[in-house]
């Protein structure tokens, strides 16, 4: 009787300093195609864009196809796709905002950078994380052929 309650003692004393050790561990967040993503809904590409990108208006036969997301030396880097669906040369802009853990600004100092997109093709922009305390991001993209 002694014994049993010596070894259950034992091996509740195990099991809180197995658990104290390790301590709580941040969740990690849910990825799409390499990308943090907010909530476990998100799932496809389309989602992953819809929440991504960000546009000023509407942007007429230019669309985000694509992204993907790695993490190297601690720096992020995304590759955005886009295509032109039109018949026509197009003009955009584009710029990453860069967040950090809690969702808040990690860089603020991203200007707009053109982009010239031929008739019926796709063209790949790249962003590197500026700061290793950028762990997220957004696309915002302008059109600039409206006057």
């Amino acid at each position: 009787m002694l014994f049993q309650q010596i070894t259950a003692l034992l091996l509740t004393l195990v099991i809180l300093l197995g658990c104290a050790a390790k301590g709580t561990a941040p969740a990690e967040r849910p990825k799409v195609a390499g990308c943090p993503v907010a909530s476990k809904k998100t799932s496809t590409m389309e989602d992953l864009i819809k929440g991504k990108v960000d546009t000023a208006g509407a942007i007429s036969s230019v669309a985000v196809v694509e992204l993907k997301c790695t993490v190297r030396n601690d720096a992020l880097r995304i590759d955005v796709q886009l295509a032109n669906k039109s018949d026509a040369v197009r003009r955009v802009a584009y710029k990453f905002r860069w967040l950090d853990r809690d969702g808040l600004d990690a860089w603020n100092d991203e200007s707009l950078k053109p982009v010239l997109l031929y008739a019926q093709s796709q063209h790949n922009i790249v962003g590197l994380a500026p700061t290793s305390n950028a762990v997220d991001f957004r696309v915002f993209l302008i059109d600039q052929d409206k006057h």
